[in-house]
């Protein structure tokens, strides 16, 4: 334990876990152990929230499951983690979690174990012997998003604060994620004549993309001009609140611009998507510019757009009812 703490105090974004094989033995690393290891990793590569981290541990704990070293987890183990979560674990008010709750807790995991493979604890992870039968699922529920009329009424009502106004118009037009707006620099931006190219590389999917800037995009980016000069290091959206403080003056720059839906940061990369789709891009460059692995995470936001224009039919046979 004493060498594990000294392994923590390393600068964990220059030197890699595989540098420190003096320190400690990474085939011995407990779970608990390195679940606290991996929050240090995640912070430093900009994560912001890390809470999900310490929930997760929480969880852990109840299935007394501590002593459990990462390279031991087997098959085994993720069955009876995701059975535990499904109907053994309670909340504090003796309910079992929800759905879309187990199933965070469970990505929380495969993330941790994924980056555990990468630092070279264990070979392969093995949530992936699991199939989509035995894992945790989401309920599909229903995706916010920001129709183009309700984006220019947002644009027209004024918001209490400048910088988060600015971030999530331009999520609007981007797609980015607000993890990865928190990290943005002017740095990972590009421009070669009148084109301009955003190159990162997403935290939730550790895979870069490059997404295109048009004008709108450009409009909210601080100080975006030909004659404006920024270190490459420099933040392009500094001084961002917290998560639950940006919501909740979402919520009230919405409700005074009269929209009725629950808006949150998360709604921008929604709207991006279904603005992309009803403007007649195709499900695969959408796909690409949201950094998504599979296609099918995109087939979501194609059957919003279907199910938009089945009611616009439907509001067509009314009129004749």
């Amino acid at each position: 334990r004493r060498k594990l703490r000294e392994l923590k105090k390393l600068p964990v974004g220059n030197k890699r876990l595989v540098e420190a094989q003096d320190d400690i033995s990474k085939k011995d690393i407990s779970l608990p152990e390195w679940l606290s290891l991996f929050k240090e990793i995640q912070r430093s590569r900009g994560v912001h929230d890390l809470h999900a981290i310490d929930q997760l541990c929480g969880v852990l704990s109840g299935m007394n499951c501590g002593g459990i070293k990462v390279r031991e987890i087997g098959k085994e183990f993720c069955i009876a983690f995701v059975e535990y979560l499904k109907s053994g674990y309670k909340t504090s008010k003796g309910e079992k979690l929800k759905p879309k709750t187990a199933f965070n807790y469970q990505c929380t995991l495969v993330t941790a174990l994924n980056v555990a493979v990468r630092e070279g604890i264990i070979p392969t992870n093995p949530m992936n012997l699991l199939s989509r039968h035995e894992r945790a699922k989401a309920s599909r529920g229903k995706r916010d998003y920001l129709t183009i009329d309700e984006v220019k009424r947002l644009i027209a009502t004024p918001c209490r604060n400048e910088t988060v106004r600015n971030a999530y118009l331009f999520a609007c037009n981007c797609g980015l994620r607000l993890g990865d707006v928190r990290k943005l620099t002017w740095g990972d931006i590009t421009q070669d004549n009148d084109k301009w190219i955003l190159s990162v590389i997403m935290n939730k999917s550790e895979k870069p993309v490059h997404i295109p800037l048009g004008v709108q995009a450009r409009r909210w980016i601080p100080g975006c001009s030909g004659s404006s000069k920024h270190d490459a290091g420099d933040l392009v959206f500094a001084y961002l609140p917290g998560d639950s403080h940006i919501n909740d003056i979402l919520k009230i720059w919405a409700a005074d611009a009269g929209i009725t839906k629950s808006v949150t940061y998360h709604t921008s990369r929604h709207t991006f998507a279904t603005m992309l789709l009803t403007l007649g891009a195709d499900l695969y460059t959408v796909s690409k510019l949201l950094g998504h692995s599979q296609i099918k995470n995109t087939q979501i936001y194609a059957e919003i757009i279907n199910r938009r224009k089945d009611e616009a039919v439907n509001l067509v046979d009314k009129v004749f009812d």
